[in-house]
């Protein structure tokens, strides 16, 4: 077994823990329109689909029925705000992140992360997080780019990080499905969300899984370090 030529990275759920942010975007936008709240525990298990459905899932929850296209866009529009005013509030780096995404490129592996969130809050977070997790870049969801599973992102990424082969490591099936489809081996963690499923169970089954990135780090040193 060789190192890739990248490693490709989910953020929520796999490098950070977001919920209590999204959460409390999610709350603003529902006390706006006299819909209460969600707790945290429900807004976790609706991470990972993008941040449409998850707005979606929450005034589903909130009114009883699915929202029409045109309530899901300005509420949507809604959350942004909201979320771009309170996104660096409470979220935090997951231990040994940044340990392992040093020993990682101290091996000549790019890094990237491929995120299902809007694009426009994934360049703020990491642009705030460089130090801590250094990437070659970073792609997020935005108008024209398909979402994962799709691989068209993952694609995106190892062609900017000039990668002819990649891992994708992330919390879900979708980060599964979508590293099937670009071409690329899958290590799952258990750090997030997938709506409350082992990420072990996914298939084809992941080549490695890990309950957080401190035994990651550990099993790529015994790998690659002999």
């Amino acid at each position: 077994m060789e190192l890739p030529e990248a490693i490709l990275f989910d953020l929520d759920g796999t490098l950070i823990d977001s919920v209590p942010d999204l959460t409390e975007a999610i709350n603003r936008m529902l006390s706006a329109h006299d819909l209460g709240s969600q707790r945290e525990s429900e807004v976790r298990n609706w991470v990972g689909d993008g941040s449409r459905i998850l707005v979606g899932k929450s005034i589903a929850q909130a009114r009883g029925e699915l929202p029409d296209e045109t309530l899901l866009d300005s509420y949507y529009r809604e959350f942004h705000e909201h979320y771009a005013d309170c996104c660096m509030d409470n979220t935090i780096v997951f231990d040994h992140a940044t340990e392992l995404l040093e020993w990682i490129r101290s091996r000549g592996v790019r890094t990237a992360i491929v995120t299902n969130k809007p694009d426009r809050h994934a360049q703020v977070l990491m642009d705030h997080w460089s130090s801590r997790l250094p990437m070659d870049v970073v792609i997020g969801e935005r108008e024209g780019r398909l979402r994962k599973p799709d691989p068209s992102m993952l694609q995106e990424a190892m062609e900017s990080c000039h990668a002819g082969s990649a891992w994708m490591i992330g919390d879900s099936e979708v980060d599964s499905a979508a590293a099937l489809a670009a071409g690329a081996d899958f290590i799952g963690v258990r750090l997030g969300y997938n709506h409350g499923r082992d990420i072990a169970d996914a298939t084809p089954p992941p080549m490695a899984v890990f309950d957080d990135l401190g035994d990651l780090l550990v099993w790529l040193q015994r790998a690659f370090e002999c």
